[in-house]
């Protein structure tokens, strides 16, 4: 390590994500700040921490080797932003406790910046780690670095116009896009790696915004130009990036909006979000491009524009794109005491207006674009009375035969609200999986469906653990279709969970065909499987087959191996092994003698 160490401890804020397969802005600014100065660093996630350096922190000997290596960095700058709680696939950010660990071992003359939304938190809460020469960040944590760059003295300080755009375009070309482990598969080719943009700041409702976010405290919305945000992209994408989503806004349809200081409603332009979109789609390296949020009763209350800038969005997005709305509670006393941004009427206008455009099936088997759904428990004014609202509302909308991507139930963070009864939380969450989730993607996705580029990310359990990260054997070729079972998501925004019954190396792609579904994940098997090669286990996951119809198969190929004859075909194959021949064989199975 030499010069500055830079701590990504992952950003999860209503409009800004960073947990991999992410990576998001705030850290990259950071960098920026960095690269911009010529200051020499290094950039570590905390992913990588855990890997290489936590494991020290138990042995004496090791503890000392690393604070030693740390005496040598002129400093340490941490970003803790997971302000959202979660479960994340690919990656975990930052705890409070591993925070702690942090700060012991790291030598305590030198200068530690800690910034994000969880920082902040946390001081709320009460942290205050026992040490000098820290500081904690109130505003940008990048503007806040490059103060103490210039000045030797820490102090809150808020990014200009200018340095906005000159942080952001140095760390689209920063260690942090170009050293990120999952910029590169490990093959060599382009990785999983989502590179979030900020589009704007701020929230149209900053003057009476919902009581829970964030987003309305820091004011005014601030616009980046579209040149600046294409520019930005130009240079990520010279850097490696193949995988987009237009993030940092609040609501994707209030980009440089008409009457954002006077009206309730600001009017959406079409103009500005179509040309950031249609620009970016011009650089022919870009693969996957998403976007975020919406705010559904924008949409509703300007219907002719909204439905403008929908088209655009169908019209230039990868499929699979989903506009987050945030209801929260379909309970009117809850909307009122918490000033939420939209009432079930106007949702349901929005929602039947992204239906309208964007069901079609794209060329990765997923619908264009779709609306998801944000729910909140223990918001103020809150009873039981509120889930049976939730409820209703979902299955009217499903009585109207109306799509939803992704249903997302937390409970609210923060000060200042109440208790939420746990009994009816579990059991709206429950009806909502089991009654709305799994019907829906029976639905949008049935049997048979096939789905392009799965990237297979963790063995045995859907959480990534950090063994398969460092163990080369879980990429290894020879454990392919061995017993197990293998995770993996489609590159992009929410991507929906997928099982197969049996041993895929990690970090490699396939196409799957649908064969079963859960609550919010679908089971599937590979297609292309060559009927001479594949396993027990590959035949058993195909529908129709069965574990004996399985076994019968692989019995039959090594019969005709034993005579030095292969297979000449998927059919051939069945007969010699008394099985009927199913209807998906053909989608799955192939052959190559």
């Amino acid at each position: 390590m030499e010069g500055w160490l830079v701590l990504d401890g992952y950003e999860d804020e209503p409009a800004a994500f960073g947990v991999p397969n992410y990576l998001g802005f705030h850290i990259r600014y950071i960098c920026g700040v960095l690269e911009a100065r010529g200051i020499p660093y290094t950039y570590m996630t905390i992913d990588e921490w855990r890997m290489h350096q936590k494991p020290r922190l138990a042995e004496p000997e090791q503890r000392g080797a690393l604070r030693r290596e740390m005496s040598e960095l002129a400093g340490a700058v941490v970003l803790a932003g997971a302000v959202v709680p979660g479960k994340y696939v690919r990656g975990t950010p930052i705890s409070r406790r591993e925070m702690d660990d942090f700060l012991a071992i790291f030598p305590s003359g030198q200068p530690v910046l800690c910034g994000g939304w969880a920082i902040r938190h946390w001081r709320y809460d009460g942290w205050m780690p026992l040490r000098s020469n820290m500081f904690c960040a109130v505003q940008d944590t990048d503007a806040s670095l490059d103060h103490y760059l210039s000045t030797g003295e820490w102090g809150h300080a808020k990014r200009d116009p200018e340095q906005w755009t000159r942080w952001a375009q140095a760390g689209a070309s920063s260690k942090a896009v170009t050293e990120h482990p999952d910029l590169t598969a490990p093959d060599g080719s382009s990785g999983p790696l989502a590179y979030e943009i900020e589009l704007y700041q701020g929230c149209v409702r900053f003057k009476r915004g919902c009581k829970f976010c964030i987003e309305p405290k820091k004011g005014l919305p601030l616009w980046r130009s579209e040149e600046d945000v294409l520019t930005e992209l130009a240079v990520a994408m010279d850097s490696g990036v193949r995988n987009v989503r237009i993030g940092g806004a609040t609501d994707i349809y209030t980009y440089r909006a008409e009457g954002v200081e006077e009206l309730e409603y600001p009017i959406p332009d079409p103009e500005p979000i179509a040309r950031v979109l249609r620009g970016a789609r011009e650089d022919e390296r870009l693969g996957i491009l998403h976007v975020d949020n919406a705010n559904p009763s924008i949409v509703a209350e300007n219907i002719e524009p909204s439905t403008e800038i929908t088209k655009t969005l169908v019209e230039t997005l990868s499929d699979g794109a989903v506009l987050s709305f945030g209801l929260e509670s379909a309970d009117p006393k809850v909307h009122e005491q918490n000033w939420l941004n939209c009432d079930p009427e106007q949702l349901r206008t929005a929602i039947r207006l992204v239906n309208e455009h964007g069901r079609q099936r794209g060329e990765r088997g997923l619908p264009k674009l779709l609306p998801g759904l944000n729910f909140i428990a223990g918001l103020n004014g809150e009873t039981e009375r509120t889930y049976r609202m939730n409820l209703e509302l979902l299955n009217s909308l499903r009585n109207e035969g109306l799509w939803l991507r992704r249903i997302n139930i937390r409970q609210v963070e923060g000060q200042g609200f109440q208790q939420i009864p746990e009994q009816n939380f579990r059991e709206f969450k429950r009806e909502v999986r089991e009654n709305i989730d799994r019907p829906l993607l029976e639905e949008m996705l049935p049997v048979g469906t096939i789905l392009r580029k799965v990237w297979w990310e963790a063995h045995d359990d859907r959480i990534r653990r950090p063994e398969q990260v460092l163990d080369p054997s879980y990429r290894d070729a020879s454990l392919y279709g061995a017993s197990g079972i293998t995770f993996g998501r489609q590159i992009g925004a929410y991507p929906i969970l997928v099982g197969v019954p049996y041993k895929i190396p990690l970090e490699t792609g396939s196409d799957i065909l649908v064969t079963g579904h859960g609550m919010r994940s679908i089971t599937g098997v590979e297609v292309g499987l060559d009927i001479n090669s594949a396993t027990q286990q590959q035949f058993e996951a195909i529908p129709g087959i069965g574990s004996k119809g399985a076994w019968r198969m692989v019995s039959a190929r090594a019969k005709a191996a034993s005579k030095g004859e292969a297979f000449n075909s998927v059919e051939s194959a069945f007969a010699a092994a008394s099985l009927d021949f199913p209807p998906v064989a053909s989608l799955v199975l192939s052959c190559d003698a």
